[in-house]
């Protein structure tokens, strides 16, 4: 039983956890405006539709077109909605959250699969060294998961699949 449990954190450990959203410009849509609430002074990585990806600081959205500056060429620019792919912001601290939290998960579930070779019969002790490495896990994993980061994705939906979307929902 122990084994499976192991196996089955392991395996949530492994899958990396990440935020997506779809950016359209309807009328009862809000998602623009999210969109930039979001992106206030926050570094973006925008990724064009030919694969092009451009790091970017003071994003802005508009209802047909988005706006930032430039930090290598040092000039504010500007595309279509419809050349944008995807807009992606790192969010360190929820990322640090998500690292510690998995650090511990971990930390604990090493413990786990230690004690079971041991032969350690006291309560107390086996308590101990679930709480005293999942802490440990913890003081791992959180820097880590700040440097990683938590990835935030914004999807541009275009004005076709947009109109497709609405169709299906009014349905």
């Amino acid at each position: 039983m122990k084994t499976m449990f192991n196996i089955f954190i392991l395996n949530f450990l492994v899958t990396a956890c990440s935020s997506s959203y779809v950016v359209s410009s309807s009328d009862e849509d809000k998602s623009v405006d999210e969109f930039n609430e979001s992106a206030e002074g926050e570094e973006a990585e925008i990724i064009l539709k030919d694969n092009t990806a451009i790091t970017a600081t003071e994003v802005y959205l508009s209802a047909d077109s988005l706006h930032w500056f430039n930090s290598e060429t040092k000039l504010k620019t500007g595309v279509a909605k419809s050349e944008i792919r995807k807009v992606m912001f790192t969010d360190t601290w929820t990322g640090g959250a998500y690292g510690a939290g998995a650090g511990f998960i971990g930390g604990m579930s090493l413990w786990v699969a230690v004690s079971d070779s041991m032969e350690n019969s006291q309560f107390d002790n086996y308590m101990g060294g679930l709480a005293a490495l999942g802490v440990v896990g913890a003081l791992i994993g959180f820097p880590i998961g700040l440097i990683v980061g938590y990835p935030i994705e914004y999807k541009f939906q275009n004005a076709e699949k947009q109109a497709n979307s609405d169709k299906a929902r009014k349905q």
